[in-house]
């Protein structure tokens, strides 16, 4: 593993050179953002790798390990008050932010939205729109300072079309689509690119989570998960991640103001 476990701003910065791109992800402890680090990683960025899970965090930052990069977990639950300006200190230390992927997200209460409980409504929107969005605010001055910058927001089911049942997560992944699209057009011309990314069907603790619900989920989200689940095919989140290295450190850098389905 290359580079050190970070708590609350603290991080070797000797470990990543000026001339090194340098990449936050959220959500990097497992599933699709321990695939889309470890593909930054290939391409040669250096990434501070956010999440809940130090373990987890280890783990990833040991499966990129073989490459070049300086990897940097940065143990961060999102939902707190401050998550997002701890997270963009933490980066600073270790120099200027190039891209940044917005990757972690929660599920949030599933059912007809007037039997959910709101607070847990309020806490999806804040996870999977606010905080990416405050993320988004914090690293963007800088890129349009030095005319460069990559943001990729990982969308979902629902932000294209109505999700019954998982009303907060895609109201949430919804906001942040058109976010991106806005700020895609506010920002041309500057040198910064933004896209979203609507990755195909994958096993993920998301997944789990349908099936823990039952019939509050739905008969045909219910039968899909388990069909995920048993099938164990993680080719969309590979599709998704390699995806992800193509748009911020690839041929497709140049793009901007899209969404994009991986299906």
């Amino acid at each position: 593993m290359n580079g050190s476990s970070m708590r609350e701003q603290s991080v070797d910065v000797s470990m990543t050179p000026a001339a090194r791109h340098l990449a936050i992800v959220t959500g990097a402890s497992r599933g699709l953002g321990r695939l889309i680090t470890i593909e930054l990683a290939s391409a040669g960025v250096d990434v501070l790798m956010v999440g809940r899970d130090e373990q987890a965090l280890a783990q990833t930052a040991e499966a990129a390990s073989k490459n070049a990069a300086s990897l940097h977990p940065f143990v961060c639950d999102l939902s707190r008050p401050e998550a997002a300006e701890t997270v963009v200190l933490a980066a600073r230390q270790l120099g200027a932010v190039d891209i940044l992927v917005n990757n972690a997200a929660i599920q949030g209460p599933i059912g007809p939205v007037w039997e959910t409980d709101f607070a847990a409504f309020e806490a999806t929107m804040r996870v999977d729109f606010l905080v990416p969005v405050a993320l988004m605010r914090a690293v963007l001055p800088g890129m349009l300072a030095r005319g460069a910058g990559w943001i990729v927001n990982i969308s979902g089911g629902g932000a294209t079309a109505p999700r019954p049942m998982f009303t907060a997560y895609g109201a949430a992944k919804t906001a942040l689509v058109r976010v991106a699209e806005t700020l895609a057009a506010e920002t041309a011309g500057k040198g910064v690119r933004v896209n979203s990314i609507a990755p195909g069907a994958f096993a993920s603790g998301m997944t789990k989570a349908i099936i823990a619900e039952g019939q509050a989920a739905g008969e045909w989200e219910r039968q899909s998960a388990e069909r995920i689940l048993t099938s164990r095919d993680d080719t969309a989140a590979q599709q998704t991640a390699k995806f992800v290295a193509y748009l911020v450190a690839g041929p497709g850098r140049d793009v901007t103001g899209k969404l994009f389905s991986t299906l």
